[in-house]
């Protein structure tokens, strides 16, 4: 039935756009509650956040600039009204200099909480809001006369300004056009796309993606809608009035950020905008001037900044990282040092901002790569002056976590679009475009130096890794047959020394049949001489070939174990063909990491962010 339901919406959709525009315009009034209902369900205010503010909650001045817009300006204050009672507010409007009939409408706004501001004179919106900002009082919220205010929102705002992280001073909420989808979800710089713009996160998605619901520092904020606390605007002072549409708002946040103050993305607080949903990149004279303002003060930081062509590289560690992939990047460093570069490896205590590598990285003009979900944040507020952030994805980080729905997301919503990705496969790579829709500035290999081992002689046993308790049982009951030792390591991902336990048993047959994320461990077991027996898997599939280096089983069925190890142990060509070309491989890979490592880092440190 939902199926059918949303086929006749889309044939309804279609057919709307043929009619003429009041009729659409007529359409989409009714059809708005209905969407809003679908597209926001379930979205509540947050309770934690409400209970800190009945204790916790600082007076704010709320400041709404106003030109002939009457009629959304009085349900912005109907919203506020609303939504503010347990709060100690002030609203000031301030009138950009609105027509005659309309300055008298505005009087009727005057009350004991709503004070309005008259000007002989348009003089656009960043000096029309610094009037507003110059009479507050308190805490400041910058709010356009075209929002309406949905319920928690003040309470979210300022619980982040103040209860997360003592550094946030500026606080945006999420905000949705009136049909519940996403108008506003965060600010990026939009270098992929537009690199002379700055663009919204998520806009068009239902306000309930989930990915747009995790909270999040932000790289500047959204003039329709921001806490200021009274701290930051003492320190940042009003809105550059050289601009006079567009980009004074991102101007404030990056200025913030230079100072120290963080911007943050608070999606708990939600508000209506009712900002077109079809604006698009195309503007007019004075916001076209507006960007070229803004460019000639801020292109040294995101059009032209380079970095040494060898330049300097900083390793960032979490708790997060398995011990495999530690050691890979324990030895991808040791790669890039023979080749000159200066390389240095942060072990961070925390998957959370660790604010002493923080401390420790911001200063530094180096390539930072973050190499786990747990260091993301950390190097992506240790990046934000100086160096750049790179990230050396271990596989698709999500997909480790399938019953933790909170964690994969915070992973993806730290999936920054100032990164520059570089993937181990091809898969990774589609899967992150998929996931949050960024590109990879390269691919690596990820493989360690094979280990020590002697290869010929006539080895007759055979290792397994992270198997199963059944299939373990299948190597175990074929092993007996045929007389031959087994060695089971538990780990699926074995660290440095469990591979040089490994190596030393001189296994015939490695089984290790993981569906991997990366070629790490299989590129590992295979250059231990031994054949390798493993799993068909898109991730690992251009390096481990079935037939060639590797025998790979579809399922572990206890038939399709017993004939590769059967293969393997009773012809010796079979044997020696598939660990020769293993080895091969295994080498060939470790041999190109560090070089490939190499050109991806020079290729970041040499293209603007």
């Amino acid at each position: 039935m939902p199926a059918v339901t949303n086929r006749l919406r889309s044939l309804l959709i279609r057919g709307a756009r043929r009619l003429p525009k009041p009729a659409v315009d007529l359409l989409r009034r009714a059809e708005g509650p209905r969407a809003y209902g679908r597209n926001t369900a379930g979205l509540t205010a947050d309770a934690t956040m409400r209970a800190w503010a009945v204790e916790a909650a600082r007076p704010v001045s709320i400041v709404i600039p106003s030109y002939n817009d009457v009629p959304l300006l009085r349900a912005a204050v109907a919203s506020i009204e609303e939504t503010c009672a347990g709060f100690d507010y002030e609203v000031i409007i301030v009138d950009d200099y609105c027509q005659p009939a309309n300055s008298e409408l505005l009087r009727t706004f005057e009350s004991p909480t709503v004070r309005v501001v008259f000007k002989d004179e348009r003089v656009g919106f960043a000096r029309t809001v610094n009037v507003g900002m110059a009479l507050a009082q308190h805490d400041i919220v910058l709010l356009n006369s075209d929002i309406v205010a949905k319920d928690g929102w003040l309470e979210a705002l300022q619980y982040s300004a103040y209860a997360i992280d003592e550094k946030i001073g500026l606080v945006s909420p999420k905000l949705v056009y009136p049909n519940g989808t996403i108008q506003y979800g965060g600010t990026y710089y939009a270098r992929l796309l537009a690199p002379q713009w700055f663009g919204h996160l998520f806009v068009g998605s239902p306000a309930t993606r989930p990915v747009a619901n995790v909270a999040t520092y932000n790289r500047s904020i959204s003039g329709a809608c921001v806490y200021i606390t009274r701290d930051a605007y003492a320190e940042l002072g009003p809105l550059d009035e050289e601009f006079w549409l567009g980009f004074e708002d991102v101007d404030y946040g990056l200025r913030a950020w230079e100072r120290g103050i963080r911007c943050y993305y608070q999606p708990a607080s939600m508000l209506v905008h009712h900002e077109s949903a079809s604006r698009g990149y195309s503007q007019g004279q004075r916001e076209l001037g507006s960007m070229r303002y803004f460019w000639r003060r801020w292109s040294d930081r995101f059009l032209t900044r380079v970095l040494s062509p060898v330049p300097s590289v900083d390793y960032v560690l979490s708790p997060a990282a398995t011990p495999a992939w530690r050691d890979y990047v324990t030895e991808q460093a040791e790669g890039l040092r023979a080749l000159g570069h200066a390389v240095e490896i942060h072990e961070s205590t925390t998957t959370g901002v660790d604010e002493a590598l923080v401390e420790v990285l911001s200063p530094r003009t180096s390539v930072m790569v973050s190499c786990d979900w747990g260091t993301s944040e950390t190097v992506w507020l240790s990046s934000l002056h100086h160096g750049k952030p790179a990230y050396l994805l271990p596989g698709v980080e999500s997909g480790r976590y399938p019953a933790d729905t909170a964690r994969q997301q915070s992973i993806i919503a730290n999936y920054k679009p100032e990164f520059d990705y570089i993937a181990p496969n091809r898969w990774t790579a589609d899967q992150l475009r998929a996931e949050a829709a960024w590109e990879v500035r390269g691919r690596v290999v990820p493989a360690i130096r094979p280990a020590s081992t002697t290869a010929d002689g006539d080895r007759r046993s055979v290792a397994t890794v992270g198997l199963d308790r059944a299939t373990r049982a299948i190597v175990d009951a074929f092993a007996a047959e045929k007389a031959i030792p087994v060695l089971h390591v538990d780990e699926v991902e074995p660290s440095a020394a469990t591979l040089a336990e490994v190596a030393a048993f001189a296994p015939r047959i490695i089984v290790a049949l993981a569906e991997y994320d990366t070629s790490l461990t299989p590129l590992a077991l295979m250059g231990m001489g031994a054949a390798y027996v493993g799993r068909v898997n898109d991730k690992t599939k251009y390096e481990a070939l079935d037939g060639y280096n590797s025998l790979l089983l579809g399922a572990a069925s206890a038939a399709g174990v017993r004939k590769a190890l059967g293969d393997i142990l009773d012809d010796d060509t079979v044997w020696r063909d598939l660990s020769a070309n293993g080895r091969a491989t295994a080498e060939r890979m470790h041999d190109l990491n560090g070089r490939e490592m190499s050109r991806v880092i020079a290729n970041i440190a040499d293209v603007a962010v």
